[in-house]
């Protein structure tokens, strides 16, 4: 009899067939096909014919369905099928009766989600302000949690105000548990963001507040009550069937539970309607400005050759692929990832692999109880795996923390031939320096930091165990101890042949300690390069269209190598005092931008002149003027092998706009600089001076130098400090203002090494 059912169940597939393969129809068909799997080691693969497959729980693929390299488990989908995996069930019959205000209401108890769908229209959580699916922008308010907004909210537990950081370095969410006994709102902790900051007082939105049900298409659910509210669409009453609501973060999970799962192989479904997970996202990724939750809608780990293949993803509350922990040789391929809530690919390993972890930005480890031992502690990491040929675009949509590929505490991971764009950070993002040997190559990037701030197409930190916020600290120990910073970036990484393109920040953007790096043959569209503080970076041999290079607080032995590249500016450096190992044979568009830069000691050996780009408004900007190339040692690369190569993707892939060349005109010369009581004093003009110094805007006045027993020495001023407001006159923005200020004393407040601190200025002060 049991056979019988499975039989009339699974529709085991005959006809010349293989026999190691089942086919199943609906969700309960499917787990009977993967218990029956893992008892009959004969059956190595299941197809899922087409049809919603909704999930009350994630497909668990353990160590029970391991495969081998010869016959992996397979789970895809049957010939010609499209099978749909979604998160979202089917509510039951609701009996709705008017309400208010055009919103009706039905009982429904003892049911929990944060997404809700009327057919395959996705709804939205009642939210203040009212979604403007037309706004590409983040859609906030300034009033969204004023005095006067909360006034009218009864019990806003169960609220999140969702906003951007206040710096702009990503977005972040904010639990209301509730109101204080003074009419004002208690606030949980920031979620998303490790960087905690004020949140933005004007990007910002809240939802899940009752009161704000107040447009069609909106919904709200009291949980405590029992009731769902729902203001129709069409304004008539609502039907009783054809709701669904989220109720699973994770579809599938790829994951040993005593030994390693082996050899799977997941093709050609599809993903959708997750739950959100940003209230989860407590975990900070070391320091970097990360917080995460490690489950996505496939999420793998304790596992080895893995293969998730030729799938989409789409219209997820929070991550696409999560590679977590111990994982090695795990694909991601081919794969259409968009309109989703957070990540698209993530490899993040465990902290306990990392040697002398650090969790926060500001924390710090005196250099005597650093481990001095390279490499990882332990094998709780993914390495030797890839992200090649997807397609990612429009993430981001609920946690503004995301990216197209982000790695963290990994190594070796090759991302390569991926069309990523329209996102709300970097493109790529590489949260740390562990461990390297990473390979980025033949991506196409842009459209990238639309809604923050500096940033790039291509972001990285590396806040190590060697690095330390303070910088006079840190300048002490590249000078003593120049091996720490390879202890944890034992590999260098190599991006080669990507084209980049970011409006709103830098192509590139090595930040924070950023180590071991080896970039050439990128073509980068607008933003430039940026390399911050770092060790052993080599820059060789890309074009930087219509931008330059941007070195920031170099250490004095750093070691950057900046060579053979074609810059369209002049360099643009913030406080460097020594160049590095090498900048120079760079081929430059303007003889001015070239004698600037000797003037600065670089470039002995670069020339000037016009590189006669071959076919810019196409996107081809290949050098011709082979003399001047051949001076500098510039070699040519190819123009057309950038994004995903797979017929269907590429078909489907945009690419980006190709800036027609221009000769940049000369940065407004700076300001100069002025003396006030001991201190040597200029405005932060420019978004490097900005990015370098932490500050959330172009505004304060930075101090190059304190005179020894001075005024300013006595109140405890330091070099590279800026002053961006007092108190008695909030902002300052120039010298003469600040002057009137200090003559009767006030409290500075002042940014050193992106912290906020007061410095008291006694009364009077003379010049």
């Amino acid at each position: 009899m049991r056979l019988m059912t499975l039989l009339l169940t699974l529709a085991v597939l005959a006809c010349g067939a293989q026999a190691d393969a089942l086919t199943v129809k609906d969700a309960k068909s499917l787990e009977t096909a993967l218990q029956r799997a893992r008892t009959d080691k004969r059956i190595h693969r299941i197809e899922l014919a087409a049809g919603n497959y909704q999930l009350s729980a994630p497909i668990v693929i353990d160590e029970a369905l391991s495969g081998t390299a010869d016959e992996p488990f397979v789970l895809a989908a049957a010939p010609g099928a499209r099978p749909v995996l979604s998160g979202a069930m089917s509510l039951p019959a609701l009996r709705w009766e008017a309400w208010k205000d055009g919103i009706w209401r039905a009982r429904l108890a003892d049911a929990s989600f944060q997404r809700l769908w009327l057919g395959q229209h996705a709804l939205v959580r009642a939210r203040y302000p009212n979604l403007d699916r037309a706004h590409t922008g983040f859609g906030g308010a300034a009033d969204a949690a004023s005095p006067e907004r909360v006034a009218r909210w009864r019990d806003p537990q169960g609220a999140v105000l969702h906003a951007l950081h206040g710096y702009g370095w990503g977005g972040l969410q904010i639990p209301i548990l509730g109101k204080k006994p003074d009419g004002s709102l208690d606030y949980g902790p920031q979620l998303a963001n490790n960087r905690v900051m004020p949140p933005s007082d004007k990007d910002r939105y809240v939802e899940n507040v009752l009161e704000e049900l107040d447009a069609p298409g909106e919904w709200f659910h009291d949980r405590r009550e029992g009731w769902l509210y729902f203001k129709p669409l069409a304004g008539t009453q609502p039907p009783a069937r054809g709701f669904r609501g989220s109720t699973q973060e994770a579809l599938i999970r790829i994951e040993g539970r005593t030994s390693q799962v082996q050899h799977v192989q997941v093709r050609n479904l599809v993903f959708r309607e997750t739950e959100p997970t940003f209230l989860k996202a407590t975990e900070p990724l070391l320091r970097s400005d990360w917080k995460f939750y490690r489950v996505g809608a496939v999420t793998i780990e304790n596992a080895g050759d893995v293969r998730v293949e030729g799938s989409e993803f789409v219209d997820l509350g929070g991550h696409a692929v999560v590679v977590s922990g111990r994982a090695q040789r795990v694909t991601i391929s081919a794969n259409h990832i968009h309109d989703i809530g957070g990540t698209a690919v993530a490899f993040v390993g465990r902290p306990e692999a990392v040697r002398s972890p650090l969790f926060e930005y500001h924390e710090q480890l005196e250099v005597a109880a650093i481990d001095r031992t390279p490499g990882p502690k332990s094998d709780a990491y993914p390495k030797d795996s890839e992200a090649s040929d997807n397609l990612i675009h429009d993430i981001g949509q609920i946690d503004r923390q995301a990216t197209g590929v982000q790695i963290a505490m990994a190594a070796r991971i090759a991302v390569d031939h991926n069309s990523i764009y329209r996102m709300p950070r970097a493109g790529i993002n590489i949260g740390d320096g562990n461990w390297g040997g990473h390979r980025l190559t033949h991506n196409d990037v842009f459209d990238t930091v639309r809604l923050t701030g500096d940033h790039g197409s291509f972001n990285s930190w590396g806040r190590d165990r060697f690095w330390h916020p303070d910088r006079a600290e840190m300048d002490r120990r590249a000078a003593a101890h120049p091996e720490l910073a390879l202890l944890d970036a034992v590999e260098p990484i190599v991006m080669r042949r990507n084209r980049w393109r970011c409006d709103h920040g830098w192509d590139v953007d090595l930040d924070d300690g950023a180590s071991n790096y080896v970039i050439e043959e990128n073509l980068m569209l607008a933003g430039g390069l940026k390399l911050r503080e770092g060790f052993q970076r080599i820059v060789r041999n890309n074009i930087l269209v219509n931008s330059s290079f941007h070195p920031h607080v170099w250490f004095d032995n750093g070691g950057d190598v900046f060579e053979s590249n074609v810059v369209m500016g002049a360099h643009q450096p913030v406080e460097i005092k020594r160049w590095g190992r090498s900048v120079n044979r760079n081929f430059f568009v303007t003889e001015a931008d070239l004698r600037a830069a000797q003037a600065r000691g670089t470039d002995a050996d670069s020339v000037a002149g016009d590189p006669r780009f071959a076919a810019p408004a196409q996107g081809d900007y290949t050098v011709t003027n082979a003399a001047l190339a051949a001076r500098v040692g510039f070699v040519n690369f190819p123009m057309d092998d950038f994004g995903v190569r797979p017929a269907r993707l590429k078909a489907l892939a945009k690419q980006p706009a190709f800036p027609v060349t221009q000769q940049l005109s000369q940065a407004a010369p700076p300001q100069a600089v002025q003396q006030l009581y001991g201190l040597s004093l200029k405005p932060v003009e420019t978004l490097g001076e900005q990015s370098a110094a932490g500050l959330g805007d172009k505004a304060g006045l930075i101090v190059l130098s304190v005179e020894a027993g001075s005024p300013g020495d006595a109140a405890g001023f330091k070099p590279r400090d800026v002053i961006v407001g007092a108190e008695k006159a909030g902002a300052i923005a120039d010298v003469a203002a600040l002057r009137v200020l200090l003559a009767d004393g006030t409290d500075l407040v002042i940014v050193r090494n992106q912290a906020r601190i007061r410095l008291r200025w006694p009364s009077p002060a003379k010049p």
